[in-house]
């Protein structure tokens, strides 16, 4: 029997908490399956693509089996991605080295340059594993969309921003938080605000299958 009212919001939230706590356990887990470098990529590819398919309305999906399945559906591409992802850093590390390795107005430039282009590159990677799980690419357009549906819904990623922020206090000052929620919280909000930038988006990108 359905529940309603406030026992059924209280039932809800306590519902919702459980599977955070399951599929953050599974993250874990699932990062030393991949001997955690190899492991990291994938297995949040697979809370992401977990999270999408509850928020899509299959919240009863068998959790384990359905991470299993993604995890080594999404293994090799998202470690692909990972691989990028760590070039396009350590790029920008060596320059970041440059920059304060030597004097003169060209670095001071160069330096405030960099810094819009960090913040460029901070927005898509929010977006990338919402991408990822969501639409069937090619390699490098998963940078490309990530990168316009950022600015294409500002209000979203400026949610998805402040909704980060807040879970990140939370778990800084609430002890023992981020073990249970510490990946599945911040995957709820980036995927919820993504959800609501793709259908804000959805009449502008034709070339997204939406």
């Amino acid at each position: 029997m359905e529940m309603n009212g406030f026992i059924g919001g209280l039932y809800k939230i306590g519902d919702w908490i459980i599977r955070l706590v399951y599929v953050n356990i599974l993250w874990f887990l699932f990062i030393l399956v991949g001997a955690i470098a190899l492991g990291i990529m994938p297995s949040t590819a697979a809370l992401f693509s977990i999270m999408r398919k509850w928020m899509k309305g299959e919240e009863d999906l068998p959790i384990f089996k359905t991470y299993l399945q993604a995890f080594k559906q999404e293994f090799a591409q998202s470690n692909k991605i990972g691989i990028l992802l760590g070039v396009l850093l350590l790029i920008f590390y060596i320059d970041y080295k440059v920059i304060l390795f030597f004097e003169g107005t060209s670095f001071q430039i160069m330096a405030l340059i960099l810094i819009p282009v960090l913040l460029l590159f901070s927005f898509m990677c929010l977006y990338i594993f919402p991408v990822f799980v969501s639409y069937d690419m090619k390699l490098f357009q998963y940078f490309k969309y990530s990168f316009l549906i950022a600015f294409a819904s500002p209000l979203s990623t400026l949610i998805m921003i402040i909704g980060l922020f807040f879970t990140a206090i939370l778990e800084i000052m609430v002890p023992g938080l981020i073990v249970f929620f510490g990946a599945s919280a911040p995957v709820f909000v980036i995927m919820a605000s993504a959800n609501r930038a793709f259908g804000k988006v959805k009449h502008k990108v034709q070339r997204i299958p939406i």
